[in-house]
């Protein structure tokens, strides 16, 4: 992510997308001290493709020495040295140009702040409680064993040790990104399991408009059967779409004797196998739903070669 780098301080300032300096404690994202920089000074954001500095103040903001045009917009560069109120205010350098992201700012000072990409477990891989994650809008979620939240800007996101802050990157490009991946979840998806006659080894194939992820075998995959041949039970039963598939989970711990926190492990492993194979494929990550106290595998389009003759009893 973008950078300020406070040459008094040396402490580094992550840029948002929009990002407000000013003396306002209220208004601002960082706050100024310095009696020449006014309430709500400067704004610096990222147009989608370049970050801007644009002055609203009373005495200035300077770039590399020069006053800025008030509300004009101007291109930063790295290295470019900014005042805010006077010339001889506090230097903050422009460290570096990345895009934003979307982010977790931790309530305790002092914590690094954690960039959201991918699949992301909280509060670790070790005992996770959360998991956040894209939808196919580009929406981010929280997810745990009552549910999906949406977040949005500001959402707190509270484990039973840690509290973080969730802050959206509002990219400018984030509706083409969602249209591109939209493109892809109206395509046709289908599944395909192979098992071993002893069960040992599961791998698996989706194929998306006749074009197939192969996510090879591992160990979480067994956990995707199991719920797999839950929804494909359901719709042989004749229960209705909306209610096929889901599995308490103390049944689910029960039935394949894993413990909640491995099973949640399990989950992750399989959507950070889907977004490594193929990043765009992030509907995908939804094929596995909650509700409070229960799971299901959401997708119909499934087959399943090999395996045990003995059917799973619930």
């Amino acid at each position: 992510m973008a950078t300020l780098l406070n040459t008094v301080t040396k402490h580094m300032t992550l840029l948002r997308s929009h990002h407000i300096f000013g003396r306002h404690s209220g208004s601002s994202h960082t706050v100024l001290d310095n009696l020449e920089s006014s309430r709500l000074h400067a704004s610096i954001y990222w147009n989608g493709s370049h970050w801007l500095i644009q002055d609203s103040s009373s005495n200035g903001t300077f770039v590399n020495g020069k006053a800025l045009t008030t509300q004009v917009k101007t291109r930063l560069k790295i290295g470019d040295s900014i005042q805010f109120g006077a010339m001889n205010a506090c230097s903050w350098v422009f460290y570096d140009d990345q895009p934003p992201k979307s982010l977790l700012l931790s309530l305790i000072d002092g914590v690094d702040p954690i960039e959201l990409e991918g699949v992301v477990l909280l509060p670790d891989e070790i005992s996770p409680d959360l998991t956040l994650y894209q939808t196919s809008d580009g929406q981010w979620v929280a997810e745990n064993n009552n549910g999906v939240m949406q977040l949005t800007s500001g959402s707190k996101i509270t484990t039973d040790e840690k509290s973080w802050v969730f802050i959206d990157a509002e990219t400018a490009d984030k509706t083409q990104q969602a249209d591109h991946i939209n493109n892809q979840e109206l395509a046709p998806v289908s599944l395909e399991f192979s098992v071993s006659r002893d069960e040992e080894h599961v791998s698996m194939v989706f194929t998306i408009n006749r074009i197939q992820i192969d996510l090879g075998e591992r160990t979480h995959h067994y956990l995707m059967l199991f719920l797999a041949r839950k929804r494909i039970r359901d719709c042989e039963q004749g229960i209705e779409d909306s209610e096929q598939g889901w599995i308490d989970k103390d049944l689910l711990c029960q039935q394949t004797g894993l413990d909640e926190k491995y099973i949640n492990l399990q989950i992750y492993r399989f959507r950070q196998q889907i977004t490594q194979a193929n990043p765009v494929a992030v509907h995908l990550l939804q094929i596995i739903e909650r509700r409070r106290g229960q799971i299901r595998f959401a997708l119909k389009s499934v087959v399943i070669n090999g395996g045990s003759d003995l059917p799973n009893h619930q």
